[in-house]
Order: structure tokens, then sequence, then C-alpha cells
């Protein structure tokens, strides 16, 4: 288990890193099932692929950075459950749309809309995130954040039952 706490906009850095090792591995390795668990949400860069580090991972995105819809729709094609949980607010639309407008075909991330959700997360076969941060360009630069990374797969079973009971029953 790692706990970060962000008190800045420098120390930010470490979200973001934190959120470009565990995508990559999913690219590398895709999971079973992804899911993103977030109020608000925001197409974010997730991977800083600028210099084309990562062409071998995703080898039809050229060079540039790589935002969160892009890698969600990538998981899916991989074999990935992916779904994205979130409010049916305004500032969520540009991203919902993104989701269903960048794979009009083939498997895509599934969206739920929950609209009193609150829990904020990331959720594989191998991980979970957890803690205030939205998946948001302020959750993940601005904020004061705390979030934590557990990779005991006792926990993750748990996060599981707890997020499936939560958010798929009616």
């Amino acid at each position: 288990m790692r706990r970060i706490t962000t008190v800045g906009a420098g120390e930010t850095r470490q979200l973001t890193d934190l959120l470009q090792n565990l995508l990559v591995s999913e690219l590398l390795a895709p999971s079973s099932r992804l899911w993103v668990l977030s109020p608000w949400i925001s197409d974010i860069v997730v991977i800083d692929n600028a210099s084309g580090q990562f062409k071998s991972v995703l080898p039809a995105l050229p060079a540039r950075p790589i935002r969160l819809t892009e890698v969600l729709i990538e998981l899916a094609r991989r074999g990935s459950d992916v779904r994205v949980i979130m409010r049916d607010e305004p500032r969520n639309a540009v991203t919902g749309q993104r989701l269903t407008d960048l794979a009009p075909v083939g498997p895509r991330p599934i969206l739920l809309i929950r609209n009193t959700l609150h829990d904020k997360g990331m959720v594989s076969d191998r991980f979970h995130v957890h803690g205030s941060m939205n998946f948001t360009f302020f959750g993940q630069r601005v904020n004061q954040e705390g979030v934590t990374v557990v990779s005991d797969p006792d926990q993750i079973a748990r996060a599981w039952v707890e997020y499936q009971n939560r958010y798929l029953l009616p």
C-alpha cells in the first residue's frame, strides 16, 4: 500500500506519474476489468508521450500527450471490461461524449451514471487507487489530495465486491 498526499502544484507530479505508470502497465497487460469512479471527470492527460517513448505500447497514436479517454478506449479494444462511473453533470459531458464518439464501433467503455456517486478511484485486477481525487485537471494537478494505492489481492477483491454491489445493482 502507498499513500500520496499533495499539498501544492509541485507535488502533484507524483499523482501524474502514478496514473501514467498504472495505465501503461494496463496497456501492456490489460486486466479483465478496469473501472474509473469519479463524480466529476475530465479528459485529462494521463500519459506523456510527447517524445514518442510509448510508441510500442500505443503504436496508432502520434508522439503527443495521451488523454484518459484514449487509454480507456484502447483498453476496451484490448479486451478489458472498462466502465466509467460518473454523475450526470454538464462538466462531465465532454468526456462522456469522447468515450462514445472516439469508439463508435467495436468494444468501448461503458458509462454508468450515478448521481449520488461520491467515491473516487480506479480499480483493476492488480490495483485499487482511491481517495479524494476526482479525475480532473484540478484533482490531478492543483488541489490538495490524498490518494491510496493498494496492490494486495484480498483488498482489491473486497473493493470489487463493494463497487459491484453499490453501482451495478438497481
